[in-house]
């Protein structure tokens, strides 16, 4: 299995050698998946303990996450959220030419990168393990868009990060949002901005169905899944389909000109393009009329 690809490493951080990006494909390959998401569970834990403190992180050549306070008229009572912000990494948005739903952080505002030591303790993995497995996984995450792939990070307690095509969208699983700015202040936000809700996912949702296509590969297991997307339906529902309409104007000039003579003689013979959907509709009726007239009591 080759996580690598001939992809260009000038994105990774300086603090790993080319030695060790050399091992980072054993290292994944052979890191028990239990211990690999521990270790992303990890991260999710640190970016909450981070945004709860009202102070924003970054994850290097991943992007960053921040708090942004919002207030929100509702009645007389202004209601204060606290929104979480996710801002790409610009060497993901140039690399794979992606399209950001969000500007990057007003006033280049400085944040603190991960701390790796932190987080090879809490997983109880040296830190050069815990370093190669995260930026080991932005990597191969990196090397999928590359072919093409849509993805899906899961961060466990927030929420998931889906890039597909060159959409980049960020969801946060409800009871995040409700820690973040607290149970009532966010159901009074909702109440008044429904469309807040669309930043919202279920823990439950299949995560090929976050994607047009339902194809995915999820992180940080680096397993495919598929979501089948119903047949689109015909559109019945407005009364119509397509074609419809000119398949019945062909059956009513039919009709028409079998009865030109006799009954309908007084009628000019109608042709497809002299006459309009709403003429041949005024010729059905009075032909049908002619016909009731017509038969013996």
């Amino acid at each position: 299995m080759d996580f690598w690809d001939g992809t260009e490493h000038a994105f990774m951080m300086p603090s790993i050698t080319a030695e060790e990006l050399a091992d980072a494909e054993h290292d994944l390959v052979f890191l028990c998946f239990p211990e690999r998401t521990a270790i992303w569970d990890v991260v999710a834990g640190y970016i909450q303990e981070r945004l709860l403190q009202d102070k924003g992180v970054r994850i290097p050549t991943l992007g960053s996450f921040d708090i942004v306070p919002t207030q929100i008229k509702v009645g007389d009572e202004a209601v204060t959220i606290q929104r979480p912000m996710f801002y790409l990494a610009r060497n993901l948005v140039a690399e794979h030419n992606l399209t950001d739903d969000k500007d990057y952080l007003p006033g280049h505002k400085e944040l603190q990168p991960l701390k790796y030591s932190k987080v090879a303790t809490a997983a109880s993995v040296s830190r050069r393990k815990a370093e190669i497995c995260i930026q080991g996984t932005i990597a191969f995450l990196s090397v999928c868009l590359g072919k093409g792939n849509n993805i899906a990070l899961v961060l466990k307690d927030i929420g998931v990060l889906v890039i597909e095509r060159k959409k980049v969208q960020i969801k946060f699983f409800c009871d995040f949002l409700e820690t973040m700015s607290g149970k009532e202040n966010w159901k009074k936000a909702v109440s008044k901005v429904p469309r807040l809700l669309d930043m919202v996912v279920s823990r439950d949702v299949p995560l090929g169905s976050l994607t047009d296509s339902g194809h995915v590969i999820t992180f940080p297991e680096f397993a495919r899944q598929f979501v089948p997307k119903p047949p689109r339906r015909p559109l019945r529902h407005c009364g119509r389909v397509p074609g419809e309409d000119s398949w019945k104007h062909r059956r009513m000039l039919r009709a028409l000109r079998q009865d030109a003579k006799g009954a309908f003689d007084e009628l000019p013979s109608p042709t497809a393009s002299s006459l309009s959907h709403i003429e041949m509709s005024k010729l059905w009726e009075k032909k049908n009329m002619v016909a009731q007239k017509s038969r013996p009591r």
